[in-house]
């Protein structure tokens, strides 16, 4: 008896060791796998907004969101990325890795909330949200999701734990959707969830008033935005309802639930849909099924009535759809893990090949380089209709570096301008740096007057990285 006593604490240990390992591994070859991806991410305005309005709040305090959709949360999320690098590859290369937070967290709740074959089904886990069409996309785009996906599966977890008899993981979930809810606008869609959940805590008899105050005060950052935004020139009610608005479409209801079900399940999926599907009827994780029923009803519900509703706005909730699947799945034993190894194979052949075009952060790199050694206050410009080095990308890479250079307030007597080399230019000036895809110029301002502006690209938006929006003058 004595012996097997002994024994047991040391099973145990070999036991949680090896459940640790199997994470690792898993978030390892996950980061290394997205990481082939990272030179295909898109700088454009929408994947540089969050780390816009963080360097804004670091410079001069201002607690806007990067964009009218979101809040506030949306930025200060990526504040911790900004303080990690030193220059725009660097930042670009930490968010390719973020984005792989989903993958251990995952593989937790796998482990805690099935009981057969855990290994064999944490690693499936690990592999589908890897090679997720969808996650990939979100990813290098980011304008479908920014970190909703990701914040909802750390709201997950908080559930996992509430359904364990942990009080606080409700509150930690409510926290997290509603952080979420800060990313994209369509996560308000989740709030049935909420609600249920806050219902169930108080069936329970637990302090549910805890995390309806902690939901309001993590809305602080979105009403703050509402206030601003309800002082517009056109009126308060007039500006909520343009911003809501702003991405309608002409489309009968039939045909946007069409065309999510055609385009998130059969085009970003294939037949790994069918099987993720199949996976929840086996299931018997009530809490589970009632919190994604609950927050799909709500997302559906919430795009048709702003005839937003469009297919990507389904990715915030990959993490507890496809925990819903493999919970039911580890419960059929050996028909479970051929239908496992079926959906493995089944993303596999739909994983997202690399599309045609590398990302800009390591010529917004040199570009700003090349500014740092300026002593005066600069005044950065662009040309061209197909300008892929944005100017915006490169002030922000002048300001991850350190650079004591410094954004004037307004167009200096002599501008610099960013061009593609290959297209037509009616810009005159000295070429200060170039390499085979676009250079820089440095341009009179009288000479710069004189070029249509239909192809220019504006110095406000990088002038406003370190000065306050109100005190920077275009001058035309």
């Amino acid at each position: 008896m004595a012996n097997h006593s002994d024994s047991l604490p040391h099973s145990l240990k070999s036991q949680r060791s090896l459940i640790v390992f199997t994470i690792f591994f898993g978030w390892a070859v996950s980061c290394w796998i997205r990481l082939t991806y990272a030179s295909f991410g898109q700088v454009t305005s929408d994947t540089l907004s969050p780390f816009v309005g963080g360097i804004q709040w670091w410079n001069f305090g201002l607690f806007q969101p990067a964009n009218p959709e979101s809040d506030q949360w949306l930025w200060i999320l990526s504040l911790p990325l900004m303080y990690m690098s030193q220059s725009l590859t660097e930042l670009f290369w930490w968010k390719c890795v973020a984005t792989t937070i989903v993958v251990p967290i995952s593989m937790w709740m796998c482990f805690q909330w099935t009981t057969r074959h855990r290994i064999f089904w944490m690693l499936v886990l690990a592999m589908i949200l890897t090679f997720d069409m969808g996650l990939v996309d979100t990813m290098l785009s980011s304008f479908r999701g920014y970190w909703a996906p990701e914040c909802m599966a750390v709201a997950c977890l908080g559930l996992m734990y509430w359904d364990k008899g942990q009080s606080w993981g409700g509150h930690f979930a409510t926290v997290w959707t509603v952080i979420a809810m800060g990313q994209h606008p369509l996560v308000l869609g989740c709030l049935p969830a909420l609600f249920w959940l806050w219902f169930s805590m108080k069936q329970r008899g637990q302090r549910w008033w805890i995390s309806v105050s902690l939901a309001c005060l993590c809305t602080v950052p979105r009403i703050v935005w509402l206030w601003n935004l309800s002082h517009c020139d056109a009126g308060g009610w007039a500006c909520f309802t343009g911003v809501a608005s702003s991405s309608s479409e002409s489309l009968s209801i039939w045909s946007m639930l069409s065309r999510v079900l055609i385009d998130r399940l059969w085009v970003e999926m294939g037949f790994a849909s069918i099987i993720m599907i199949a996976g929840w009827w086996y299931s018997s994780n009530r809490v589970l099924k009632v919190w994604l029923l609950c927050a799909v009803v709500g997302i559906t519900l919430l795009g048709l009535s702003i005839s937003t509703l469009r297919p990507y706005h389904y990715r915030v909730l990959i993490v507890p759809m496809l925990l819903l699947s493999v919970d039911g799945y580890s419960r059929l034993g050996m028909k479970g893990w051929l239908a496992g190894v079926c959906w493995c194979s089944m993303v596999l052949m739909y994983r997202i090949e690399p599309v045609g075009w590398f990302n800009t952060t390591e010529q917004a790199d040199g570009l700003a380089r090349e500014l740092c050694e300026q002593s005066e206050p600069i005044w950065l410009e662009g040309y061209g209709e197909s300008l892929q080095v944005s100017p915006q990308s490169i002030g922000l890479s002048l300001l991850l570096q350190g650079c004591q250079t410094t954004m004037a307030k307004h167009p200096t007597p002599r501008i610099w301008v960013v061009e593609m080399v290959n297209n037509p230019s009616e810009v005159y000036g000295d070429v200060v740096w170039q390499d085979s895809d676009c250079r820089m110029k440095h341009v009179a301002k009288e000479e710069w007057l004189l070029i249509s502006s239909d192809q220019k690209w504006s110095g406000h938006d990088v002038a406003i990285l370190e000065w306050d929006p109100s005190v920077v003058n275009l001058e035309w």
